[in-house]
């Protein structure tokens, strides 16, 4: 018989395999990378990240500490980018890791590899690999707790314990949900350390509290923000109090944690099947549950912190009650991924305890194959979906509303939805050093003298339509505003009826995020289709599809998302809807995407989008309305009018002065 391999080759090997893995997802996602700015945290994150200040709500002081390096060294001109990328790297380091320990967990590299790639091509997650945002991060220290784990179940020692301590309490300079983590890796170490009474004794637990105190430090530049800001000598406890309302966010948070009425549970319980089924379709959660059973039987440890924190993070993220819960998901899909790995080390165990051996080893090989196929089909369906790697919304959006404002001649002033002010903030720092922009709500109380003094320089003040709306209501008519035609932001029935007769087109409407006029719409349809009444079912995802100036060709209406492939002409098209409505209110890739072919055409947003065909199949720009990509008018107080009123003011002045006796 051959002599059974050494640790160190089985070792090398896991590591061969990780590195395959993380090396196949990071080139997939440096091909499909977002190459610049984005709305929401996005944008913030890429704004802040060579920024010199520091805030209590910048609450992810290890993701800044280690962007902020990779940044310099990888783009400091062109931020954005270097902080998506570095998404990708750490995106890349979750997959692999992933990959090691489960191979280890389950003795099989095979397995380890199945579970890495599909985590690596599951859609959320590559969806957060591409941009800045802390998730990829999340999951890859998530991975190297466990490789601590798996290196103290190995030889427990001390120091192997502290290593372990370490790593988790520096976690939590990432995302405060590592917290969720605590109860299955205390489950796993009390598992599999041989003499348990010894982590309950005194040394140990003054070992982990000095070390989480140590990992708190990472927190001390926030604080000190928080401890600055007070210039009255407000209590020690008021300033820390300050300090963690800001860093926990409590002030969203405490109604968000287990904010889920029992009336909603059916429809999120609706909404997670939707989202485990995206990520890794039937076939995948089957061998999940396969892998599960399995793993319960090679290693109780294992299944026992597997299985716990799959329930204690899916449960979290079922009762949180905000507007992207798919991301907190991930943690769940991390260990879905593990368990969908270990069916095919559980089918190669079986394969050798039967007389049947021979062909039950075949048969495993064979399972083993076709895992590795599915895993492979998963990333090639996902790809077109979550390919970014053109997506210059953010930035075009800003470069509309800020075209032509300049601080020699414009004050830009803004009032705007909180992931648009982001790019603005990114662009106002990065792309457009040459812009003077405000904030509306930091000017609003000294408004007049603001208007007067940009004025007497010579500067007119834009406004965007929500800023103007709000000087309106404050200040009546004392400062006339006048639409800026230099925004062309068109009409929804006038774009509509804008699309060349015979075009092949694709309009979607869904749940809208801003005011959607009905009337409006259905006219705007007219215009576009050529039909009366076109009926509309109200529901929260809609789909048109056809040749423009003729009815629909294909109509889909639906309360839940759906995927349509139709064919205009000769065209081949595919509409996914990849979102859960109304429980989304924002989604980094889209809430849904048209596909032609293997070629992205169209991320679908809330509202009204459409994309048409020109000659050649050449797609349009997309349109949108109703939407945070929707084209604003915007509203200018021109320094030029005012200056000739002062000087009209100033002639009839003069003339009553000389007609006085």
């Amino acid at each position: 018989m051959p002599d059974p391999p050494s640790p160190g080759s089985i070792a090398a090997g896991r590591v061969m395999a990780a590195t395959i893995v993380a090396t196949l997802a990071f080139w997939a996602y440096t091909q499909t990378l977002l190459p610049g700015v984005d709305l929401g945290d996005t944008g913030g994150f890429q704004a802040a990240v060579l920024w010199p200040e520091v805030s209590a709500r910048q609450a992810y002081p290890l993701y800044y500490a280690l962007a902020r390096s990779f940044v310099r060294l990888a783009g400091p001109t062109n931020p954005a980018r270097a902080l998506n990328l570095f998404s990708a790297v750490w995106a890349a380091a979750a997959a692999g890791l992933l990959t090691f320990v489960c191979a280890a967990a389950t003795r099989s590299r095979a397995a380890g590899a199945v579970a890495g790639l599909l985590l690596a091509f599951s859609y959320t997650f590559w969806s957060q690999a591409v941009i800045a945002e802390v998730y990829s991060l999340h999951l890859a220290l998530i991975g190297i707790c466990l490789l601590a784990l798996h290196a103290y179940a190995r030889q427990p020692s001390r120091r192997r314990l502290f290593v372990f301590f370490g790593v988790y309490a520096v976690s939590f300079g990432n995302h405060l949900g590592m917290i969720l983590l605590l109860v299955p890796c205390a489950l796993f170490l009390i598992a599999v350390d041989p003499r348990r009474r010894d982590l309950l004794q005194p040394r140990v637990v003054m070992a982990a509290v000095l070390i989480a105190c140590a990992g708190a430090l990472q927190y001390a530049p926030n604080l000190m923000a928080v401890w600055g800001s007070f210039t009255a000598p407000e209590a020690w406890t008021d300033r820390l109090a300050a300090f963690w309302f800001d860093v926990t966010k409590q002030d969203w948070r405490e109604t968000m944690v287990l904010g889920i009425q029992p009336g909603q549970a059916g429809d999120r319980l609706a909404m997670w099947w939707f989202d485990a089924r995206q990520q890794f379709g039937v076939i995948g959660l089957g061998l999940a549950a396969i892998g599960a059973a399995g793993l319960w039987r090679m290693s109780r440890p294992w299944a026992l912190l597997v299985l716990t924190a799959f329930g204690i993070t899916t449960a979290f993220a079922l009762t949180y009650n905000v507007g992207d819960s798919h991301v907190f998901f991930l943690p769940a899909h991390f260990f879905t991924a593990f368990c969908a790995g270990a069916a095919a080390a559980a089918g190669a165990r079986g394969a050798g305890r039967s007389e049947w051996r021979r062909w039950r080893r075949a048969l495993a090989l064979g399972a083993t194959l076709l895992a590795f196929g599915y895993a492979g089909w998963r990333g090639w369906s996902t790809w077109p979906a979550v390919d970014r790697h053109g997506d210059h919304r953010g930035e075009d959006l800003i470069a509309r509303i800020t075209a032509g404002a300049d601080d020699g001649r414009t004050l830009f002033v803004s009032e705007m939805n909180w992931q648009l002010e982001n790019v603005l903030l990114y662009t106002g720092r990065y792309l457009r050093q040459d812009l003077a922009w405000v904030r509306l709500g930091d000017v609003m109380p000294h408004w007049p003298f603001l208007v007067a003094d940009n004025h007497r320089i010579g500067r007119d003040v834009v406004l965007t339509a929500e800023a103007a709306a709000a000087v309106a209501a404050a200040y009546g008519p004392a400062f006339p505003m006048a639409e800026d035609v230099a925004t062309g932001a068109a009409p929804l029935p006038d774009a509509l009826a804008q699309v060349p007769r015979g075009a092949p087109y694709v309009l979607t409407v869904l749940t809208p995020e801003r005011p959607l006029d009905p009337g409006v719409l259905e006219r705007a349809l007219q215009a576009l289709t050529g039909a009366a009444g076109v009926r509309r079912s109200g529901a929260a995802f809609e789909l048109m599809a056809g040749m423009a100036g003729a009815p629909p060709q294909t109509h889909r209406s639906s309360n839940r998302p759906f995927t349509e492939r139709f064919r205009l002409g000769e065209e081949a098209l595919t509409v996914r809807m990849d979102s859960w409505l109304p429980a989304d209110t924002f989604r980094r890739a889209g809430f849904g995407h048209v596909l032609r072919g293997r070629n992205h055409l169209l991320i679908v947003e809330r509202g009204v989008s459409l994309v048409w065909l020109g000659p050649g199949g050449r797609p349009s720009a997309p349109y949108y309305a109703a939407s945070l990509f929707a084209a604003e008018p915007r509203y200018r107080i021109p320094a030029a009018t005012l200056q000739l009123a002062a000087r009209h003011a100033a002639s009839l002045s003069d003339q009553v002065r000389w007609q006085e006796p």
